[in-house]
């Protein structure tokens, strides 16, 4: 893995590590070697990392946020195998699944990175914030305003 690619992964470990966080505040966090194992199982693609932790995070909503670590860990894992099973059995392109890319007219509007990685329901807030900006509700973000940390909802 060349310096590009592992810095990458330190953003997309950060990223998750935060929708765990968001999602499920009274689970601990996993370890760098259990990310690591993650991406190595599914061939490094975020979109099915990021998919299985979101189907965690609902189930420890349903669950009125009684949820074991070790079990948060388990179903995970086995979203993320039935997801990447499906995917092989049913020849589904990995492109755009469950994901998006955002395009960089679309971030030059919304004043984030062009190709930043985003879940589908990210990808339609964005949207959402475009028309907002459009519409006049919100600012247009400046230069002097833009940050990596600016959140696109």
């Amino acid at each position: 893995m060349n310096a590009q690619q592992q810095a990458q992964r330190a953003r997309d470990i950060e990223a998750l590590t935060k929708l765990w966080q968001a999602g499920m505040p009274s689970v601990p966090v996993p370890g760098l070697d259990q990310w690591t194992l993650w991406f190595k199982l599914n061939n490094d693609d975020f979109g099915i990392v990021c998919h299985g932790i979101q189907e965690c995070c609902k189930l420890y909503i349903r669950r009125c946020g009684v949820l074991e670590f070790d079990h948060a860990l388990k179903h995970s894992s086995k979203v993320m195998n039935v997801l990447r099973r499906d995917r092989a059995r049913l020849k589904k392109p990995v492109e755009h699944f469950p994901m998006n890319v955002l395009t960089k007219n679309l971030a030059d509007e919304l004043g984030l990175p062009a190709g930043m990685a985003l879940t589908k329901e990210a990808f339609w807030r964005c949207h959402a914030r475009l028309q907002a900006i459009q519409a006049g509700r919100v600012k247009r973000p400046n230069a002097a305003t833009e940050t990596n940390n600016v959140s696109p909802n």
